[in-house]
């Protein structure tokens, strides 16, 4: 072998980081073998990607799929690789046109089946349900209730979840020990207002943190998206 350029090669001329290489390249190359052996040995695996619509770039997650089919199948030559499922998830109102384009490449490339699901915002029956389940009373006493949480929210799950945080959070919605019930009065609920968009609400939540918190997570933010506890 010789030394060219800083990287070896060998007699036939190939740079060792043509196939594998690199320490970052090994360690893919050895994550996907883990799992065509996990999925080969009859043990499904589900890797979910959350909110992809906020990655930076999703072609690591087409460049793995590319790889993972690419291995050799260890139970039959030409066989596909079997029992890996992977689940992205993002909001339409915000992906940007990058994302669209990789999951398309995907689909058109056909190394994955690529199934689409459409998830779209709860109807005022459909919260009419949730109140009532969730606040153990019949639906006539939650409807209007819910009629209010669907025009605050236009059904967008996470802000339903977060508005009815809120609302108890402020007292508004209170479980009465005399009434033994669940009470509350549609007309101040009404005056809650609610953010726009989901960075705008994780803001407000995070300005509402106690003075000490707020500057430990400021201090935090600057080692990154990962801190230890200690």
């Amino acid at each position: 072998t010789s030394e060219t350029k800083g990287h070896i090669v060998n007699d036939q001329g190939n740079s060792s980081i043509d196939k594998v290489g690199s320490a970052t390249k090994r360690r893919m190359h050895l994550f996907h073998v883990l799992f065509k052996s996990l999925c080969s040995a009859g043990r499904p695996v589900l890797i979910v990607h959350d909110d992809i619509h906020w990655a930076d770039s999703v072609e690591g997650l087409k460049d793995f799929i590319t790889n993972y089919v690419n291995i050799p199948c260890a139970l039959q030559k030409g066989a596909r690789h079997h029992g890996l499922m992977i689940v992205a998830t993002f909001r339409s109102n915000e992906v940007n046109d990058a994302v669209i384009e990789t999951v398309n490449s995907i689909e058109k490339s056909e190394s994955a089946h690529v199934t689409k699901v459409t998830i779209g915002e709860l109807a005022q029956t459909d919260i009419g349900k949730l109140l009532s389940a969730t606040l153990c009373l019949p639906l006539r006493y939650t409807q209007e209730l819910a009629d209010l949480v669907h025009k605050k929210t236009r059904g967008n799950p996470f802000f339903i979840i977060q508005f009815l945080k809120t609302i108890i959070q402020n007292r508004m919605l209170q479980y009465s020990v005399s009434h033994r019930r669940w009470m509350w009065d549609c007309d101040v609920i009404d005056m809650q207002m609610i953010s726009d968009g989901v960075a705008e609400l994780l803001t407000t939540r995070f300005n509402q943190l106690p003075l000490n918190l707020m500057k430990t997570v400021i201090i935090a933010s600057c080692f990154g998206s990962q801190v230890e506890d200690s």
